[in-house]
């Protein structure tokens, strides 16, 4: 599985399958996926979903207990305000589990392909993205209530401000829907596909980054384009919003800092290795990985706190949980690293085979 997955990253890097918008090359994200709530961990790693101990680095559980060959998962699992934990699988099966044991609540199997990204809780409702090209609108008793269908697969996690609902797709498009009816407001063609979940500012803009290597801002009340910044190469994950800055890091190895009002480029970083995952603004640093397994944390303009190298490749996002810094590798030594904050290794979590 790991081998399959370094080929297949390896084979879209080198490829470049993005800059016409062509997709029909592109493999989903086949890297851990993490989330973290109180003292908890949830880890979507290949055969299974666990929760580990932020403490300690122990198991708590897993799901399945036993590997079962037909199912995987790659995305974060998500928490709900009624205590639900929501994960996607390969199996085309999006799972409500209990996640003080991992029992399942309920199941919904209606969909047609991978559930690749996660899902977004907002409203009462879950919304769910599937590569069979639709956004599942589901209660959280696992009904279904709506579907809003594209012209390609879904990857990434859509956004909302309880209004309206904002998604990309593979299609090259982002759409604005109506978060309650699932009618369509608008659609705003872009320069490539869209793998990442668009990112909201709180001035009414809406930014999103294009497998074509494009970082956009639009309005979100009708998708008029305001700026274009183009990168180094693809951009495969959503950017940050953290006080007026978007982060962000391309395929050729380039790390960004762009003024979100103008798009102009305050400073950029060249580690040399492609950066996939999307950064972590933690406190006064801003982190990100690269394929080398280099985890760098920069200051806000860019000047070099602390970095490290693990063992396996960082494909995704560090994740933040409790005061711990949490990294998941790809081929490493071991699945889940926790870091403090000054990048001291605290724990690491490798599941014992069952």
């Amino acid at each position: 599985m790991k081998t399959k997955i370094i080929l297949l990253i390896s084979g879209a890097l080198a490829l470049g399958l993005l800059l016409s918008g062509c997709v029909t090359g592109l493999t989903p994200s086949s890297w851990p996926g993490i989330s973290a709530d109180g003292a908890t961990a949830y880890v979507a790693s290949a055969a299974a979903v666990y929760a580990v101990n932020l403490e300690n680095g122990n198991e708590l559980w897993r799901f399945p207990e036993k590997a079962d060959a037909k199912r995987s998962f790659f995305a974060a699992p998500v928490l709900t305000p009624d205590g639900q934990l929501i994960v996607g699988g390969y199996d085309h099966v999006l799972y409500s589990l209990n996640p003080q044991n991992g029992q399942v609540n309920w199941q919904y199997a209606e969909a047609r392909d991978h559930w690749v990204g996660s899902v977004l809780v907002a409203n009462d409702l879950i919304y769910a993205p599937n590569a069979d090209y639709n956004l599942y609108v589901l209660n959280l008793k696992g009904e279904l209530q709506w579907k809003f269908a594209t012209r390609q697969a879904i990857w990434a996690t859509p956004v909302t401000d309880s209004q309206r609902v904002y998604l990309g797709s593979l299609d090259r498009k982002v759409y604005a829907v109506d978060a309650r009816t699932g009618k369509l407001v608008w659609d705003k063609a872009l320069t490539g596909a869209i793998l990442g979940s668009p990112v909201l500012g709180g001035d009414g803009r809406l930014y999103v980054a294009t497998f074509g290597g494009d970082v956009f801002a639009l309005d979100t009340a009708n998708g008029e384009q305001l700026w274009e910044f183009s990168a180094g190469n693809f951009v495969w994950s959503a950017p940050v919003l953290s006080n007026g800055a978007l982060y962000f890091g391309d395929s050729n190895g380039n790390f960004y800092a762009l003024n979100a009002s103008t798009g102009a480029q305050d400073w950029s970083l060249q580690p040399g290795s492609p950066i996939l995952g999307a950064p972590l603004v933690t406190g006064d640093h801003v982190l990100f990985g690269t394929e080398a397994g280099n985890l760098y944390a920069v200051d806000t303009q860019g000047q070099n706190a602390w970095n490290l190298t693990v063992s396996g490749k960082l494909y995704g996002a560090p994740v933040a949980g409790s005061d711990l810094i949490l990294v998941a590798p790809v081929e490493g030594q071991s699945l889940l690293i926790a870091l403090d904050q000054a990048g001291v290794q605290k724990w690491a979590f490798t599941p014992v085979k069952k």
